[in-house]
């Protein structure tokens, strides 16, 4: 593949995810319950464990190459943590929420649609453990 060519795959991959993102991420963050976020995670089976995990890494990377490229970054690695299936996804989740311009975005959003601000994990939340 020449340079060129390698650059359009670039340019296009770039403005899906930028498309992407500003479809889906406000559709979610509509439509979650104002607690998913402070609520305790239901149990799962293996497999959809896994299947939960790689989703929730692939939207991380995304949303980790959308911090230099165009896209909703924080956003989208917002709701790749919450769909991990992992410990430490509370604090990381805490720590995101609570940053006045990530929430400031997130409640403008909720609040276009008439939903309630998203209530954040209580920072004595126990770390869900998951066997």
């Amino acid at each position: 593949m020449s340079s060129h060519a390698a650059e359009i795959a670039i340019a296009v991959v770039s403005i899906a995810m930028f498309v992407g993102t500003i479809v889906a991420i406000p559709i979610f963050l509509v439509r979650i319950p104002e607690d998913y976020f402070s609520r305790p995670a239901p149990k799962r089976s293996l497999p959809v464990r896994i299947a939960r995990t790689v989703a929730g890494v692939v939207l991380i990377a995304l949303g980790l190459a959308m911090l230099v490229l165009p896209g909703q970054g924080l956003l989208t690695v917002l709701v790749g943590l919450s769909i991990l299936d992992l410990p430490i996804k509370t604090r990381i989740i805490r720590k995101i929420l609570t940053n006045e311009k990530v929430r400031g975005a997130i409640d403008g959003i909720r609040r276009k649609r008439g939903k309630a601000p998203l209530i954040p994990p209580a920072d004595d939340a126990p770390v869900p453990r998951y066997a």
